[in-house]
């Protein structure tokens, strides 16, 4: 199993990056990492972000990213749709 983590950025989150962005980011994952974390090892603010979706699944904040996970976070400007409410950032 890869432990590689592949993080796509949408929208304004892609300024939050220090190099010029190229997608994905790619973290290097030993073991689960919560997802607060991940933000962090990022230097993504989680103020800015609205939704999140592992493996092309919305998940709640309190979401646990494993060595292999596909991870996207979508800006406050993004649109959610109504079925994604329980799950904003």
């Amino acid at each position: 199993m890869s432990s590689t983590v592949d993080v796509h950025l949408f929208g304004s989150l892609q300024k939050c990056s220090e190099e010029s962005y190229v997608p994905p980011i790619q973290l290097d994952l030993k073991k689960p990492t919560p997802l607060p974390e991940v933000l962090e090892d990022i230097r993504i603010p989680p103020a800015l972000v609205q939704l999140i979706m592992v493996n092309h699944r919305a998940v709640r904040n309190n979401a646990v990213i494993h060595p292999g996970d596909r991870v996207a976070l979508f800006p406050k400007e993004y649109m959610v749709f109504v079925d994604w409410r329980d799950y904003r950032f």
